[in-house]
């Protein structure tokens, strides 16, 4: 599934965020809004970046963009042309050209990059910073350091990029973190980069949660609560009773089991049972996913949320019970019955499994005329003992939706791990290789490649003749993952290295890159793309440069207004719109909402699999995520295509990883009433 991850890389197959114990402009930058108010409109412009640094893009400088926006398109680097906007007088085409090599990751150019990190030009610089950020330029800490020093944009990419770097940027940030004299939004941003070293930086963020600017108190909270510092879990129980909701939301986050420790979990808990009735329906879903590590003591807390007024927290409260219900059926038949929305149910069904209660057979999911009750009831059959489950799961390999038998082979490659089930579990997977559903033979490559035998190699290459008419190009990426297990460190069959030369070099610059890790076929490695006529790329231009279009998502609860980013995102904005524009979105369901995270939609299948049957590039920008982003889910770099997510809540950890392409700016209670499955009407641009 596509999907931004919560708490760890982008990089999980069909990616999109996700969230482990919890990320976009703000919904009309309330949320950290002392934060904001502290900046000028000028200085807010500089910090979100535009395309070319400016509030507008002059025509002259179209043909300029059109040929950057090839490059990236096709991620086929032009030295010579790039080092002439490095060398140019328009501090526009400076700055285009250094978010450029960012970008399509061209080292090449670092030397210039590091030269345009001091321009005189503030938007050149601070482009200059994130693309160093992008590239993990460890040469460049001391220049992102002095740089924290020179200005509100070059000092936010500064920190921004000292984070990247790791412990190569930790003396840096510590160093800023306790200087006062650092702007405020310069200290803010150091504070997010503080989480991405391990361990951060304890000592030099637990002063700055008393600090009375709420922006700074609620990044130090997130901080250590992301961070799990547990030197730093008694400073941050110490402002539960924080005015800020923001930074109540962490500590609530940063009070689990695991972080607060036996010798703070007593004091802990207390304040987790009174921060799961906070007003603040953010703050009530971190607690109870943090209550619930407190096991059966917490049990009446976390089933009571089962009741909140607030959605959300009612669906993590289901989806938080295994740890405190025991293997008594009583209490799980009573939660499953106290909310009929499937989505809680399931979640009430997954954790009752769990515990060996199949509440999905009691109401009948698996002979019921809807794929999701199917599916979760596939899913449910598939755990427990190995034999027992390989047996429940005959009646899904066959089901008349491809959605559930992919569901069932995920459950079979589960037991091909299995000693009492794996040949069995083994047989039918590669039974399932010839499906007519993408997404089954994708999870049946899956299941089948650890201890990859010549035989399920054979099989695998002709399912891959199937794959070749698929739309989505899901199978064949597997299949290349498969070839690589497969062929490592053994002999094959004459029969199948004959099959494995044949082979043909994909089209697919994903592809190619798949195949290419594959020693054999190292020499396909170019992950270009072919450009489209260089006049297609100028009407993208043109078209950033005037008014930003808006999408109108309507769904049952309400509407939602986005305003896109088309000059920072032009490419991402472009297929969004051609998309809407053709109905593509119209009648789809959100098929993945994370409480306190995101909501994602996008998936014409409906699972967390499906697309347009293309891929488009990264266009990493210097956006960040907030509430209400929009962002493109991914499955690796330059995987996005039609499937997009809104944050509830700022998300730092998505920020360089993800394209941000618009924000919401209407519809915020739409937003948080949003539950999986929920409807998409329809989406209109205007």
């Amino acid at each position: 599934m596509r999907r931004p991850e919560q708490d760890s890389p982008p990089l999980a197959r069909h990616s999109s965020p996700s969230i482990a114990t919890a990320g976009s402009p703000l919904f009309r930058r309330t949320f950290a809004s002392r934060w904001n108010r502290c900046c000028s409109a000028a200085l807010l412009a500089a910090l979100t970046s535009c395309r070319f640094g400016g509030p507008s893009t002059p025509s002259p400088y179209l043909a300029v963009q059109a040929r950057l926006l090839r490059i990236e398109d096709t991620r086929r680097n032009e030295p010579a042309f790039i080092d002439s906007l490095f060398a140019s007088n328009a501090g526009p085409e400076r700055a285009a050209a250094a978010l450029t090599v960012g970008r399509i990751g061209a080292r090449a150019h670092l030397p210039a990059l590091r030269r345009l990190a001091i321009d005189s030009d503030t938007a050149v610089a601070a482009n200059a910073l994130f693309a160093l950020g992008l590239l993990k330029d460890s040469a460049s800490a001391q220049l992102a350091a002095t740089a924290l020093r020179v200005g509100a944009p070059q000092g936010v990419e500064a920190a921004w990029l000292l984070g990247e770097l790791g412990d190569a940027g930790r003396t840096a940030i510590v160093a800023g973190l306790g200087d006062a004299s650092l702007l405020p939004t310069v200290r803010g941003a150091l504070l997010l980069a503080a989480t991405r070293l391990r361990p951060v930086p304890t000592t030099a963020i637990t002063p700055l949660l008393a600090s009375t600017d709420s922006a700074i108190a609620w990044r130090a909270a997130y901080a250590l609560a992301r961070g799990r510092s547990i030197p730093g879990a008694r400073a941050l129980l110490g402002v539960a009773r924080s005015p800020w909701a923001a930074v109540r939301e962490q500590v609530a986050r940063g009070a689990a089991k695991s972080i607060a420790g036996d010798s703070l979990g007593e004091i802990a808990r207390g304040i987790l049972v009174r921060l799961i009735a906070d007003t603040s329906a953010r703050v009530r879903v971190n607690a109870v996913r943090s209550l619930s590590s407190y096991g059966t003591s917490v049990r009446s807390s976390v089933v009571g949320a089962l009741r909140d007024q607030d959605m959300g927290v009612r669906l993590v409260a289901a989806q938080s019970l295994e740890p405190v219900l025991d293997d008594n059926p009583a209490p799980w038949n009573s939660a499953f019955d106290v909310d009929t929305t499937f989505a809680i149910r399931r979640a009430v069904a997954d954790g009752a499994s769990r515990r060996g209660i199949n509440l999905a057979e009691r109401a009948g999911w698996a002979t019921s005329d809807q794929w999701e009750p199917r599916s979760a009831a596939a899913e449910i059959a598939g755990r427990g003992a190995a034999p027992v489950a390989l047996a429940r799961l005959v009646r899904f390999d066959n089901d008349p939706d491809g959605r559930v038998r992919a569901v069932a082979a995920g459950a079979l490659a589960r037991l091909a791990d299995s000693a009492s089930t794996r040949d069995l579990a083994r047989a039918r997977l590669r039974s399932m290789l010839t499906d007519a559903d993408v997404g089954v033979r994708t999870a049946s490559l899956d299941g089948l490649i650890r201890g990859a035998s010549p035989s399920d190699l054979a099989a695998a290459i002709a399912s891959f003749s199937i794959a070749a008419a698929d739309r989505d190009n899901d199978a064949r990426l597997s299949f290349w993952r498969f070839v690589d297990s497969a062929t490592a460190r053994r002999s094959l069959p004459d029969s199948v290295e004959r099959a494995l030369r044949a082979l043909q070099r994909p089209t697919d610059p994903l592809e190619r890159l798949a195949a290419a890790r594959v020693p054999r076929f190292f020499a396909w490695r170019d992950s270009a793309g072919t450009a489209r006529p260089l006049a297609w790329y100028e009407e993208r231009a043109r078209e950033a440069e005037g008014r930003a279009p808006r999408l109108l998502i309507q769904t049952a609860h309400g509407s939602m207004e986005l305003l896109l980013y088309s000059r920072e995102a032009p490419l991402t904005s472009y297929n969004i719109v051609s998309l809407a524009q053709r109905k593509y979105f119209d009648g789809q369901r959100f098929h993945r909402v994370v409480p306190n995270f995101v909501v994602q939609g996008g998936d014409p299948r409906g699972d967390g699999s499906g697309g347009p049957g293309y891929a488009i590039r990264d266009e990493i920008n210097r956006r960040r995520y907030g509430r209400g982003t929009l962002g493109m889910a991914l499955s690796g770099p330059n995987t996005g295509g039609s499937q997009f997510f809104i944050t509830h809540s700022p998300q730092p950890h998505l920020d360089g990883g993800y394209t941000v392409f618009g924000e919401l700016v209407r519809g915020g209670d739409t937003l948080d009433r949003i539950v999986q499955g929920d409807r998409i009407v329809g989406v209109t641009v205007f």
